[in-house]
């Protein structure tokens, strides 16, 4: 298949858990009913990226995991479920994203590999580590728009991981994420754009809606970025369902014109993986 319709739920959360699930279903139906194929969600889309929010929030996710499965089963669309807070170690949980193919079944999930500890120039202070478990392995999943993968917000920060996924023919990387108002002004754009030129591949970023009522306020503004670098979709800050068609023929354009896997020198360096295959 050449072309592939993508829809973004930019979903302005709050704290009542139980809307943000309702009001995502609602906007996930909206972006299937536009015609799109695979439908994203930002990080933790049921909870503001807080801790005791976080924590609080945490008896939802298997309910919100069988709604979206079943809503991915009756629409036969895929559905890259944001992340959620799946039980780790007792105390704190792995933010784990999840895909649910057009059966109704998990067909991938990435647990977050970085963690945010973190005070950026203009704030707020993050110590992600006090909530959450590192994953410790990273993969990809098929699909009939070619090899896709996903990894969560802070992940896009590392370029050997980006560089590890364009050695698997990523073309199509989705990466659920909650910058902040400072890091998402400083870095979001910039970071998404140079990792779709990394893996020649589209990146679709998806963030919660810009909200000032919340303590960590999200940036908003989800992004999808070409195998070229160029900004196909910016949402801009408020609630939004947008839905991109990507011409999946341009990753094989960009590719033949710039072969950068062909172009490494890999008799003087190399990117390897050390973790759980």
């Amino acid at each position: 298949m050449e072309s592939i319709s993508i829809g973004i739920c930019q979903i302005r959360q709050g704290y009542d858990f139980e809307e943000n699930i309702s009001r995502s279903l609602t906007m996930i139906g909206e972006a299937i009913s536009r015609g799109a194929d695979m439908v994203v969600l930002p990080e933790m889309f049921f909870t503001p990226y807080e801790p005791s929010s976080i924590r609080a929030s945490a008896v939802f996710t298997q309910r919100a995991m069988e709604i979206l499965k079943d809503k991915a089963a009756r629409s036969g669309v895929y559905i890259i479920a944001g992340s959620m807070p799946v039980t780790g170690d007792g105390n704190r949980f792995f933010n784990r994203a999840m895909v649910f193919g057009p059966d109704g079944y998990e067909l991938y999930h990435h647990d977050k590999m970085h963690l945010f500890d973190c005070t950026p120039p203009g704030g707020p202070r993050v110590k992600e580590s006090d909530i959450i478990m590192p994953g410790d392995s990273y993969g990809s999943f098929d699909t009939p728009w070619g090899r896709a993968s996903v990894i969560v917000c802070y992940d896009i920060r590392f370029t050997p991981l980006a560089q590890l996924l364009a050695g698997e023919d990523i073309r199509l990387l989705f990466v659920p994420a909650a910058f902040s108002l400072a890091t998402g002004r400083a870095h979001w754009e910039m970071l998404v754009r140079i990792r779709s030129v990394e893996i020649q591949g589209f990146v679709v970023g998806v963030q919660p809606a810009y909200n000032p009522g919340l303590k960590y306020v999200p940036y908003g503004h989800s992004l999808v970025s070409s195998p070229w670098g160029d900004v196909l979709l910016d949402a801009g800050p408020d609630e939004t369902v947008e839905v991109v068609t990507l011409d999946l023929a341009e990753v094989e354009r960009i590719r033949k014109g710039f072969p950068l896997l062909a172009h490494r020198r890999s008799e003087l360096y190399a990117t390897s993986w050390r973790g759980r295959p």
